[in-house]
């Protein structure tokens, strides 16, 4: 079994070596201070580790989480383990690309089909204190490969998507939620090349 790719053979044995050189530095250096979020064949299980990480320790009950996402600079490289939560690299956005400068959604480059997204701050929080305006975010669909499609394993959990991440949608007012969704924009954890 193998995890889901649309790679060509060279294309993804290269990726394979990459993500088993990821797991060798972790087990020989300890827990990276950012995790390669493509690099999981289950992204579910990292995503229910880290907020089991974080009801445990403020004895909260798992159910009454959720999260709060940040984007960081493209250039952000962390010193040491976020307060909370998980820092998180890989993804590329289809449809749209990160304006790191603004912080929030812009359109495409010309003939760019997809773009590296900037490292996010994946942070748990107790429902009540949710801190997202949901206004001003843009719940885009994180997806394993660009197929954007799946079956539901007996898990319960989608054999493609992986979650929803909110980011800001437009820093100048200019568009909204209904904008991106219209025009499809997804996140993707690999690329087809």
């Amino acid at each position: 079994a193998s995890y889901p790719s649309l790679k060509p053979m060279l294309s993804y044995y290269g990726d394979f070596i990459d993500r088993m050189k990821f797991m060798q530095k972790w087990i020989r250096d300890g827990i990276p201070f950012m995790f390669w979020f493509s690099c999981y064949f289950f992204q579910q299980a990292f995503l229910t580790g880290v907020l089991q990480n974080f009801a445990r320790s403020g004895k909260i009950a798992i159910d009454q989480c959720i999260w709060n996402f940040s984007v960081m600079k493209a250039s952000f490289v962390p010193t040491e383990h976020p307060p909370v939560g998980a820092y998180i690299d890989g993804l590329f956005m289809d449809g749209a690309r990160w304006d790191d400068d603004e912080m929030c959604l812009a359109d495409s480059f010309p003939k760019v089909l997809w773009s590296g997204m900037s490292p996010v701050l994946l942070k748990p929080v107790i429902m009540t204190d949710d801190q997202h305006d949901m206004n001003k975010l843009y719940n885009c669909p994180i997806y394993k490969t660009s197929e954007r499609k799946g079956v539901l394993s007996t898990s319960g959990h989608s054999s493609n998507f992986i979650m929803w991440l909110a980011i800001p949608h437009s820093c100048k007012g200019l568009h909204s939620e209904q904008f991106w969704t219209k025009r499809g924009v997804a996140l993707i954890s690999m690329t087809d090349d």
